[in-house]
């Protein structure tokens, strides 16, 4: 850097072509503007590259866990300590212990935004139809009987719900027919619309059909 006196003023003149350095650890991203998306995208690859090589353990009897019955369409999240090899719960374990190699699929932002703005007879319309294809294409429809059905009376015993706004969110939302049957119940017992009684007998029923 060279300093150049003029009149009045210091005037800084930059002498080298280097730009400033980036950490080593963090690649960049491209088409990242703000900095929070960027290392979110980033993460999200790692995770995605450590699934795809990820050799999974699965034990010499080939039990596996509660959360990994249905795997992978109704089955649990991937249990984080079995990853690292130090679940404790056995079989017992709530979470699944089979290979997730698929990245999760998410909602963005606008999205969230728009499906908790959405009522529960709303949620149920927008949900319902995704979870009863969904069950029918992986041969779960016997399975699953009783947990549709009782998705379809509560539907019917609520006001019906605003059309404009079901139309509008499926246009918005497109990404809901890629998620699983288990992360399409998961929106269900997450939304503030619902009363957590009902949430909680609806994961009741979804374990028993499941065998868990």
């Amino acid at each position: 850097m060279a300093l150049q006196y003029q009149h009045t003023f210091i005037n800084f003149e930059e002498t080298t072509g280097r730009q400033k350095q980036r950490s080593s650890s963090l690649s960049p991203v491209a088409g990242c503007n703000a900095e929070g998306a960027c290392l979110e995208k980033y993460v999200d690859g790692l995770l995605q590259k450590t699934g795809e090589n990820y050799q999974w353990p699965i034990d010499a009897q080939g039990n596996t866990s509660k959360g990994s019955l249905g795997h992978p369409e109704v089955c649990g999240r991937f249990c984080i300590r079995f990853f690292y090899g130090n679940c404790r719960q056995g079989e017992n374990c709530e979470f699944c212990h089979l290979a997730h190699r698929e990245p999760k699929v998410k909602m963005d932002k606008a999205q969230r935004q728009l499906f908790e703005m959405l009522g529960e007879a709303e949620v149920l319309s927008l949900v319902l139809p995704h979870i009863e294809r969904r069950c029918a294409r992986n041969g779960l429809k016997n399975q699953m009987l009783f947990v549709i059905d009782m998705l379809r009376r509560r539907l019917r015993l609520l006001p019906h719900p605003d059309d404009n706004h079901v139309l509008h969110a499926r246009a918005v939302i497109p990404i809901l027919r890629k998620f699983t049957v288990a992360r399409l119940l998961e929106l269900i017992r997450q939304s503030a619309a619902f009363p957590s009684g009902f949430k909680e007998d609806l994961k009741k029923l979804v374990d028993r059909s499941l065998g868990r």
